[in-house]
């Protein structure tokens, strides 16, 4: 069994060496700056994913790969050995920082998960690698001190991209896959193959005009749709698949990246390959969280529905079912000279208040609970009650150590048996904190994404185009007009077409905002061309 485990660990690292190499040659071949760095270098995502799935015993594989790499390209023996071990080391502690601080081997299924792997393997540990390589071939004679800062930027660069993008799906596919799913679920997988190809083939390609060739965020639409509809795994490989042909098309002297200077076209399609991948990883992970969270409350309800079939026959229906479908329940009496008595309170009160239900005894003022900014709604809560009416609504409470926790709160009236005075009121909440918390999380997600869905595109000398797609408040409307005006004036444009296509509605408040921005820009010369409204 032992002498298996040894020859699966050998055949593993040839596969994985040799993975390295070719990929290197192929990165290489791309040099620009210098013979030796370039921005196009998956060897990085290759290396990193094997640390973490085989661990460090796969260093040897990697020094000698990339020893091979670079003995083989330009150099001596001595400055191979120099960048290899650079190389080694890079992959070696992106391994260490990812295990030490992000929960080791990452699944990319939160967005917390998607950033610390950005922060400490794509951004940090890609350092090690730039600065041993650079500062080798520097001391040695075969680079520049004075091109030293050109060459360690575009190492660097071509060593982040290739953790950011080629690492993600490497991790996810090893990580193990199933290939069941129903017949729905494959047509679907195959209308979004041939859409991405489509997408891919129209902006990537010499099939349109010069002057509507910038079309590169035409691929955020099928990302989108992966992301939200599949996971992490295929919207990692979706945004690797549409580098590969970004960068296939670019080489070969068509797209929209392809009429750049030499020296920045790879960094300009890697940077932007970049972006697109991490879109894609965060969207993913936002949506499989909530996934998780969605399903974790469903059990959760069918939990609480068969203990409420079993409880139904007691004696204390009403008190057992707001226990059961809460975090806590309260019963307040109400006295007819106008007061209020906590007459009873489950474990749960105490624990999400920090109050005993012996010290709110006697008259109860439930505006000590309120934060201020609740109150209001409190009050008018407490009027509907008084009405008879059933209540729901989320709260913001203050407890007794001065946290504050949001709730979703049922109140239920209940009437004195003499007469139509409402005499008792049956409150029963859960506690909503974490989702408000996640759904917080999400909305920074979506403008994040949105912010990168809106960019001012210069479609041929002095005309602009502003795409706005998504919904758009006062606060995206102001800073979409700072962008605009900025772009006019960089641009000296004369022309700008708003394509208002991708917005459903609007606020009377954004409109107000938007004739504005169109007499700054008239203000500067520039005549406004806006597309795609509609009356609803």
């Amino acid at each position: 069994m032992l002498l298996v485990e040894r020859f699966r660990g050998v055949i593993l690292s040839l596969a994985v060496a040799a993975a390295y190499v070719v990929a290197g040659k192929l990165g290489l071949s791309l040099a620009v700056v210098h013979p030796s760095a370039t921005a196009v270098w998956a060897p990085t995502g290759i290396a990193l994913a094997a640390f973490l799935r085989l661990g460090y015993g796969v260093w040897p594989a990697i020094f000698i790969a990339a020893f091979l790499v670079n003995v083989t390209t330009e150099g001596s023996i001595a400055t191979s050995i120099g960048i290899a071990l650079g190389n080694t080391l890079e992959g070696a502690v992106g391994c260490y920082l990812v295990t030490r601080f992000a929960r080791g081997s990452p699944t990319f299924s939160r967005p917390l998960d998607v950033f610390a792997f950005i922060g400490l393997a794509a951004l940090a540990a890609t350092t090690v690698s730039a600065s041993v390589g650079v500062t080798t071939l520097a001391l040695a004679g075969y680079a520049s001190w004075a091109d030293y800062g050109a060459i360690w930027a575009t190492w660097w660069l071509g060593d982040a991209a290739g953790a950011l993008i080629f690492a993600p799906p490497i991790l996810l596919w090893s990580a193990g896959f199933s290939l069941r799913g129903t017949r729905a679920r494959w047509v679907e997988v195959l209308i979004l193959v041939l859409v991405t190809g489509g997408v891919a083939g129209i902006v990537f390609s010499s099939w349109l005009p010069a002057p509507v060739q910038r079309l590169e965020f035409l691929v955020i639409p099928p990302i989108v749709w992966i992301a939200f509809r599949f996971g992490p795994r295929e919207a990692a490989t979706t945004a690797l698949a549409m580098s590969t042909i970004a960068l296939w098309a670019t080489v070969r002297g068509v797209g929209p990246f392809a009429a750049e200077a030499p020296r920045v076209v790879l960094l300009s399609l890697q940077a932007y390959m970049s972006v697109i991948t991490l879109m894609a990883l965060a969207l993913a992970a936002a949506a499989a969280d909530r996934r998780r969270a969605e399903q974790g409350r469903l059990e959760e309800a069918q939990d609480r529905v068969r203990m409420h079939e079993a409880l139904e026959e007691s004696e204390e229906l009403h008190r057992a079912i707001a226990e059961l479908t809460s975090d806590f329940a309260v019963i307040v009496r109400l006295e007819p000279e106008g007061g209020a008595v906590l007459e009873s309170a489950t474990d749960g009160f105490r624990r999400l208040t920090g109050y005993m239900a012996e010290e709110l005894d006697g008259p109860f003022d439930w505006r000590r609970l309120l934060d201020l900014d609740t109150l209001t709604d409190g009050a008018k809560m407490g009027e509907r009650l008084l009405k008879g009416e059933r209540v729901s609504l989320e709260l913001r409470i203050v407890g007794k150590d001065g946290a504050r926790r949001w709730l979703r709160c049922h109140a239920e009236p209940f009437h004195h048996s003499t007469n139509d005075r409402v005499d008792r009121i049956l409150v029963s909440a859960e506690d909503v904190t974490d989702r408000r918390m996640a759904d917080e999380s999400l909305r920074r997600h979506q403008e994040v994404i949105r912010e990168l869905s809106t960019p001012v595109l210069r479609i041929r000398d002095r005309l602009l185009i502003l795409p706005v797609i998504g919904q758009i408040d006062a606060q995206r409307a102001q800073r979409l007009t700072a962008e605009l005006l900025s772009s006019i004036r960089i641009n000296r444009a004369r022309v700008v077409v708003i394509d208002m296509t991708g917005v459903a509605t609007m606020t009377s408040q954004v409109a107000q905002q938007i004739l504005k921005t169109i007499e700054a820009c008239r203000l500067l010369g520039a005549t406004i061309i806006v597309t795609g409204l509609s009356h609803g």
